[in-house]
């Protein structure tokens, strides 16, 4: 089936007559697709139906913290399809304006669950932007290197939680809610605040909005940092500023400069026998 079928077949599902939008641009084997109030995704055909089953449902048992499926698990032709009311992201244009609080509130509120699920979603996605990097780009040698002095990558834990955090994956809908349920699952917390981290220890993200949005997981109940914060952040948030170095030198789509220095601090110390 092409791809224009396959928007085709997904608009079908939603029960709009609109016209269909492609949301995200070029994402690969993932095609998301919005038609008037309502979104419908399509997932890759390898992806695990029975676990998203079972994400899905956990979304719809918890719609004051996820936005909740619209449809039980949907398929055109191999393709899994997920259909979703839509909600209004959140605005690049203004990070100080940026949900922080409510995001962390959300996410220690997630943590706090009854474990259940399948297991979180590992950072594979990690080794696969580390895969994209082409031959010879300029300060792949760098990020190569960051990547390869990392000690093995664990999400190993008892929580359940999103797996793939950012504020990309907020929308709002009456209220701010989590979306993306692909890596939802059991795991450690800790990597649901280590992309902000890694923002934040980049010098990308101001050290009062980390603050801001730290404080507020803490405050209601989040149970990630049991000790001091970088105890436990330190690696995830490297893991994660290799990955954004990755993708920042294949896309363009985020600075370049402050990911790559922070690359080299990530070899710095792993070389001096430091693992954090």
């Amino acid at each position: 089936m092409g791809v224009d079928d396959l928007i085709a077949a997904m608009a079908s599902l939603t029960g709009s007559s609109a016209d269909p939008e492609v949301l995200g641009g070029d994402r690969g084997d993932v095609v998301v697709v919005r038609v008037g109030d309502v979104v419908a995704k399509a997932h890759p055909a390898d992806t695990d139906a029975e676990a998203l089953r079972q994400r899905l449902e956990i979304a719809a048992a918890h719609p004051e913290l996820m936005l909740p499926p619209l449809k039980p698990l949907q398929f055109v032709d191999d393709r899994p399809v997920t259909v979703w009311p839509y909600g209004t992201p959140v605005s690049q244009a203004d990070p100080d304006a940026a949900p922080w609080e409510e995001s962390a509130a959300l996410l220690a509120k997630l943590h706090a669950l009854p474990v259940q699920g399948p297991v979180a979603g590992a950072p594979e996605r990690i080794v696969r932007a580390i895969r994209a990097l082409p031959p010879g780009l300029p300060h792949a040698d760098v990020v190569l290197r960051a990547f390869e002095v990392l000690p093995p990558l664990d999400m190993a834990g008892q929580a359940l939680i999103h797996g793939d955090w950012h504020l990309g994956q907020l929308v709002h809908r009456g209220a701010w809610r989590l979306i993306d349920v692909d890596d939802l699952g059991v795991g450690d917390p800790v990597w649901d605040l280590a992309r902000p981290a890694a923002l934040f220890a980049a010098g990308i993200l101001p050290g009062d909005l980390w603050a801001r949005f730290l404080n507020t997981y803490r405050e209601t109940g989040g149970v990630a940092l049991p000790t001091s914060e970088w105890d436990a952040l330190n690696i995830p948030a490297q893991a994660y500023v290799v990955q954004m170095a990755a993708r920042a030198l294949v896309t363009g789509l985020q600075a370049v400069e402050p990911l790559v220095e922070a690359c080299h601090r990530i070899i710095a110390t792993h070389d001096n026998g430091d693992r954090g």
